[in-house]
Protein backbone atom coordinates (compact mmCIF):
# COMPACT_ATOMS: atom_id res chain seq x y z
CA UNK A 1 0.00 0.00 0.00
CA UNK A 2 1.29 3.73 -0.86
CA UNK A 3 1.35 5.62 1.62
CA UNK A 4 2.90 9.28 1.98
CA UNK A 5 6.30 9.44 3.70
CA UNK A 6 7.53 12.04 6.54
CA UNK A 7 9.24 13.99 4.08
CA UNK A 8 5.53 14.38 1.75
CA UNK A 9 3.67 15.35 5.42
CA UNK A 10 6.44 17.80 6.37
CA UNK A 11 5.95 19.55 3.12
CA UNK A 12 2.49 19.63 2.93
CA UNK A 13 1.46 21.24 6.14
CA UNK A 14 4.73 23.83 5.11
CA UNK A 15 2.37 24.98 2.55
CA UNK A 16 -0.59 27.70 3.17
CA UNK A 17 -2.86 24.85 1.84
CA UNK A 18 -1.63 22.53 4.29
CA UNK A 19 -1.39 25.02 7.10
CA UNK A 20 -5.70 25.70 6.07
CA UNK A 21 -6.44 22.44 6.62
CA UNK A 22 -4.38 21.82 10.06
CA UNK A 23 -6.28 24.85 11.49
CA UNK A 24 -9.71 23.23 10.63
CA UNK A 25 -8.72 19.95 11.51
CA UNK A 26 -7.11 21.43 15.04
CA UNK A 27 -10.22 23.62 16.05
CA UNK A 28 -12.20 19.97 15.41
CA UNK A 29 -10.08 18.03 17.52
CA UNK A 30 -10.29 20.62 20.50
CA UNK A 31 -13.76 20.13 20.68
CA UNK A 32 -13.50 16.24 21.52
CA UNK A 33 -10.31 17.35 24.08
CA UNK A 34 -11.00 20.73 25.21
CA UNK A 35 -8.25 19.63 27.80
CA UNK A 36 -5.56 16.85 28.63
CA UNK A 37 -4.27 18.11 31.50
CA UNK A 38 -2.58 15.18 33.32
CA UNK A 39 -3.16 12.01 30.78
CA UNK A 40 -0.88 10.38 29.17
CA UNK A 41 -1.36 11.14 25.37
CA UNK A 42 -0.19 8.88 22.66
CA UNK A 43 -0.13 10.25 18.92
CA UNK A 44 -0.03 7.53 16.09
CA UNK A 45 0.99 8.81 12.22
CA UNK A 46 1.56 11.99 11.76
CA UNK A 47 -0.34 14.48 14.10
CA UNK A 48 2.65 16.80 15.16
CA UNK A 49 0.87 19.92 13.34
CA UNK A 50 -2.19 19.49 15.98
CA UNK A 51 -0.37 19.15 19.31
CA UNK A 52 1.48 22.26 20.00
CA UNK A 53 -1.44 22.91 22.40
CA UNK A 54 -1.46 19.60 24.02
CA UNK A 55 2.80 20.00 25.04
CA UNK A 56 2.29 21.34 28.29
CA UNK A 57 -1.10 19.46 29.56
CA UNK A 58 -0.26 16.16 28.48
CA UNK A 59 1.67 14.04 31.05
CA UNK A 60 3.42 12.67 28.72
CA UNK A 61 2.78 13.60 25.28
CA UNK A 62 4.23 10.89 23.09
CA UNK A 63 4.50 10.91 19.39
CA UNK A 64 4.85 7.19 17.72
CA UNK A 65 5.50 7.53 13.79
CA UNK A 66 5.26 4.16 11.77
CA UNK A 67 8.65 2.78 10.57
CA UNK A 68 7.61 2.84 7.00
CA UNK A 69 7.05 6.33 7.30
CA UNK A 70 9.86 7.61 8.83
CA UNK A 71 9.94 9.98 11.91
CA UNK A 72 11.72 13.63 12.33
CA UNK A 73 12.67 15.76 15.87
CA UNK A 74 9.96 17.30 17.48
CA UNK A 75 9.32 19.93 19.07
CA UNK A 76 11.98 21.95 17.21
CA UNK A 77 12.79 24.05 20.51
CA UNK A 78 12.66 21.35 23.14
CA UNK A 79 13.59 17.58 24.10
CA UNK A 80 12.37 15.12 21.23
CA UNK A 81 9.16 13.41 22.03
CA UNK A 82 8.81 11.07 18.78
CA UNK A 83 9.73 7.91 18.60
CA UNK A 84 9.67 5.24 15.21
CA UNK A 85 7.99 2.06 15.94
CA UNK A 86 5.99 -1.07 14.33
CA UNK A 87 2.37 0.16 14.76
CA UNK A 88 1.35 -3.20 15.29
CA UNK A 89 4.10 -3.53 18.30
CA UNK A 90 4.07 -0.41 20.36
CA UNK A 91 7.45 -0.83 22.70
CA UNK A 92 4.69 0.46 25.81
CA UNK A 93 3.35 -0.89 28.52
CA UNK A 94 0.00 -2.15 29.22
CA UNK A 95 -2.73 0.44 30.62
CA UNK A 96 -0.12 2.69 30.20
CA UNK A 97 -1.87 5.27 28.27
CA UNK A 98 -4.86 7.86 28.65
CA UNK A 99 -5.77 8.83 25.07
CA UNK A 100 -4.52 7.70 21.24
CA UNK A 101 -4.80 10.14 18.48
CA UNK A 102 -4.40 8.33 15.16
CA UNK A 103 -4.24 10.86 12.07
CA UNK A 104 -2.41 9.95 8.58
CA UNK A 105 -2.24 6.03 10.70
CA UNK A 106 -5.56 4.48 10.02
CA UNK A 107 -5.97 4.02 6.39
CA UNK A 108 -2.13 3.79 5.57
CA UNK A 109 -1.68 0.56 7.92
CA UNK A 110 -0.77 -2.49 6.54
CA UNK A 111 -1.28 -4.49 9.72
CA UNK A 112 -4.60 -2.48 10.32
CA UNK A 113 -6.54 -5.24 13.23
CA UNK A 114 -3.08 -5.60 15.31
CA UNK A 115 -2.84 -2.27 15.16
CA UNK A 116 -6.02 -1.70 16.73
CA UNK A 117 -5.53 -4.45 19.49
CA UNK A 118 -2.11 -2.91 20.35
CA UNK A 119 -4.11 0.20 21.12
CA UNK A 120 -6.89 -1.57 22.97
CA UNK A 121 -3.73 -3.19 25.21
CA UNK A 122 -1.82 -0.30 26.14
CA UNK A 123 -5.20 2.11 26.75
CA UNK A 124 -6.48 2.46 30.48
CA UNK A 125 -9.90 0.91 31.29
CA UNK A 126 -12.13 3.99 29.87
CA UNK A 127 -9.23 5.05 27.86
CA UNK A 128 -10.66 7.00 24.56
CA UNK A 129 -9.13 6.67 20.80
CA UNK A 130 -9.55 9.49 18.60
CA UNK A 131 -9.28 8.85 14.71
CA UNK A 132 -9.06 11.04 11.66
CA UNK A 133 -9.71 9.18 8.53
CA UNK A 134 -10.40 10.10 4.87
CA UNK A 135 -13.71 9.55 4.05
CA UNK A 136 -14.61 7.40 1.03
CA UNK A 137 -17.70 9.37 0.03
CA UNK A 138 -15.76 12.89 -0.35
CA UNK A 139 -13.71 14.71 -2.73
CA UNK A 140 -10.44 14.58 -0.64
CA UNK A 141 -9.75 11.04 -0.83
CA UNK A 142 -9.41 11.53 -4.65
CA UNK A 143 -7.60 13.94 -5.10
CA UNK A 144 -3.87 13.64 -4.76
CA UNK A 145 -3.27 17.72 -3.87
CA UNK A 146 -3.48 16.27 0.18
CA UNK A 147 -2.30 13.45 2.00
CA UNK A 148 -6.06 12.39 3.04
CA UNK A 149 -6.40 10.83 -0.65
CA UNK A 150 -3.92 7.99 -0.27
CA UNK A 151 -4.25 4.54 1.57
CA UNK A 152 -7.95 3.15 2.75
CA UNK A 153 -10.78 5.48 2.98
CA UNK A 154 -13.90 4.70 5.40
CA UNK A 155 -17.50 5.07 5.51
CA UNK A 156 -18.82 6.09 8.81
CA UNK A 157 -20.34 2.05 9.20
CA UNK A 158 -16.66 1.05 8.34
CA UNK A 159 -15.31 3.20 10.74
CA UNK A 160 -17.83 2.37 13.57
CA UNK A 161 -17.39 -1.61 12.47
CA UNK A 162 -13.76 -0.92 13.33
CA UNK A 163 -14.41 0.37 16.62
CA UNK A 164 -16.58 -2.21 17.67
CA UNK A 165 -14.43 -5.51 16.35
CA UNK A 166 -12.04 -4.33 18.10
CA UNK A 167 -13.90 -4.06 22.03
CA UNK A 168 -13.83 0.06 21.57
CA UNK A 169 -17.50 1.60 21.97
CA UNK A 170 -17.93 4.67 19.88
CA UNK A 171 -18.94 7.62 21.92
CA UNK A 172 -19.30 10.92 19.04
CA UNK A 173 -18.51 11.19 15.61
CA UNK A 174 -18.61 13.93 13.38
CA UNK A 175 -17.14 15.02 9.56
CA UNK A 176 -14.83 18.22 8.75
CA UNK A 177 -13.31 19.28 5.60
CA UNK A 178 -16.28 20.75 3.98
CA UNK A 179 -14.71 22.75 1.57
CA UNK A 180 -13.18 20.89 -1.64
CA UNK A 181 -9.52 20.27 -1.81
CA UNK A 182 -8.92 23.41 -3.45
CA UNK A 183 -6.14 26.09 -3.05
CA UNK A 184 -8.31 28.72 -3.71
CA UNK A 185 -8.44 31.51 -0.93
CA UNK A 186 -12.02 32.69 -1.44
CA UNK A 187 -13.48 29.18 -0.51
CA UNK A 188 -11.23 29.16 2.17
CA UNK A 189 -12.49 32.12 4.09
CA UNK A 190 -15.94 30.73 4.42
CA UNK A 191 -14.45 27.45 5.55
CA UNK A 192 -14.90 28.18 9.53
CA UNK A 193 -18.64 28.80 9.00
CA UNK A 194 -19.27 26.15 6.99
CA UNK A 195 -18.07 23.27 8.89
CA UNK A 196 -19.62 25.33 11.84
CA UNK A 197 -23.14 24.98 10.39
CA UNK A 198 -22.37 21.18 8.62
CA UNK A 199 -21.24 19.79 11.52
CA UNK A 200 -24.51 21.20 13.38
CA UNK A 201 -26.66 19.63 11.04
CA UNK A 202 -24.77 16.17 11.64
CA UNK A 203 -23.59 15.94 8.49
CA UNK A 204 -20.83 12.99 7.54
CA UNK A 205 -19.93 14.66 4.20
CA UNK A 206 -16.94 16.20 4.78
CA UNK A 207 -13.43 15.31 3.52
CA UNK A 208 -12.10 13.73 6.65
CA UNK A 209 -14.55 11.02 9.21
CA UNK A 210 -14.02 11.84 13.07
CA UNK A 211 -15.02 9.01 16.18
CA UNK A 212 -13.89 9.06 19.53
CA UNK A 213 -14.34 5.45 21.27
CA UNK A 214 -13.57 4.26 24.53
CA UNK A 215 -11.90 1.14 25.44
CA UNK A 216 -14.32 -1.67 26.81
CA UNK A 217 -13.01 -4.55 29.47
CA UNK A 218 -14.30 -8.07 28.53
CA UNK A 219 -13.42 -10.98 30.26
CA UNK A 220 -12.07 -12.80 27.59
CA UNK A 221 -8.58 -11.96 25.98
CA UNK A 222 -8.06 -12.57 22.32
CA UNK A 223 -4.68 -14.35 22.21
CA UNK A 224 -4.63 -16.50 18.91
CA UNK A 225 -3.10 -13.86 16.70
CA UNK A 226 0.25 -13.14 18.48
CA UNK A 227 1.57 -16.37 17.08
CA UNK A 228 1.26 -15.00 13.24
CA UNK A 229 2.23 -11.67 14.47
CA UNK A 230 5.85 -13.24 15.28
CA UNK A 231 5.72 -15.22 12.20
CA UNK A 232 4.84 -11.84 9.61
CA UNK A 233 7.77 -9.81 11.91
CA UNK A 234 10.39 -11.76 10.37
CA UNK A 235 9.68 -9.93 6.97
CA UNK A 236 8.83 -6.91 7.64
CA UNK A 237 11.43 -4.27 6.12
CA UNK A 238 13.73 -2.50 7.64
CA UNK A 239 12.59 1.04 9.29
CA UNK A 240 13.19 4.60 7.74
CA UNK A 241 15.88 6.15 10.32
CA UNK A 242 15.02 9.35 12.03
CA UNK A 243 15.18 12.45 10.82
CA UNK A 244 17.66 14.96 12.74
CA UNK A 245 17.33 18.64 13.64
CA UNK A 246 19.64 19.53 10.82
CA UNK A 247 17.08 18.39 8.36
CA UNK A 248 13.53 19.95 9.84
CA UNK A 249 13.46 22.65 7.67
CA UNK A 250 12.09 19.99 4.44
Amino acid sequence: MFAPDIISLRQFYATPFGEAVRTLLAQTIQKFWPQVSGDTVLCIGHATPYMQRYIDQAKPLMMCMPAAQGAAYWPPTRANLVFLADESELPLQENSVNRVLLIHSLENSERLSWMMEEIWRVLTPEGRVLAIVPNRLSLWSRSARSPFAYGRPFSMAQLRGLMGDHRFAPTRACSALFIPPTRNQLCWKIAGRLERICQWLGLHIGGVLIIEAEKQVYAAILQPALAHKKAYRANVAAPKPIMGRQSRQL
